[in-house]
């Protein structure tokens, strides 16, 4: 009953727009109003998954591999938070060597094996050891590619400067070749 007044209150004011030849505050708002329903009604349907299952991280789409494990902490005012996704690449291990074509073989860089894993450089410890809230073993064998999107940044393949700033704003993937699984993370603070 009421989604019935509301579209039929919403076309008259199409009526009224289109006979004062301007827009008036009786039909932008229930436009509005339209608008946020429908983006409101894909976040619930299976078409905003199947939106979110396309994006690709460095080549892994989710609807390729097998989703493992899937957590993201952003929110709040500045977005800050992680986002990490595993996934089994056994069953399309083709395709997922594939996608690290041009990726750096392991061992990770030194500022990223600290920052991921926690170490001494220069008479400094590093404990942000961000491989376990990943969920990231120590990886032998693989390949791992890393974008620092930090403001900052001057070359996002770079990671020399991760620690001259006073926030992070990178993303790694590590892919095991061991066990073709690949682990993406995100961090943002």
């Amino acid at each position: 009953m009421i989604t019935a007044t509301y579209i039929g209150t919403y076309i008259f004011s199409l009526n009224q727009t289109r006979k004062n030849n301007r827009l008036s505050l009786e039909t932008f708002f229930p436009a509005v109003h339209c608008l946020i329903a429908c983006l409101f009604l894909l976040s619930l349907n299976p078409v905003g998954r199947y939106i979110s299952d396309t994006y690709e991280y460095f080549g892994f789409a989710k609807r390729d591999f097998s989703v493992v494990e899937e957590l993201d902490t952003h929110g709040g005012f500045h977005g800050e938070g992680s986002y990490r996704l595993i996934l089994d690449c056994s069953e399309n291990k083709q395709d997922a060597l594939e996608n690290v074509c041009g990726w750096n073989t392991l061992p990770l860089s030194e500022n990223l094996a600290l920052i991921m894993y926690g170490g001494h450089k220069d008479g400094m410890w590093y404990g942000y050891n961000l491989a376990e809230d990943a969920n990231i073993p120590s990886i032998e064998n693989g390949y791992y590619i890393f974008k620092d999107r930090h403001s900052d940044s001057r070359d996002s393949a770079d990671d020399s400067e991760l620690f001259d700033r006073h926030s992070f704003n990178f993303s790694i993937a590590i892919y095991d070749s061991d066990a073709d699984i690949m682990y993406y993370f995100e961090f943002d603070t």
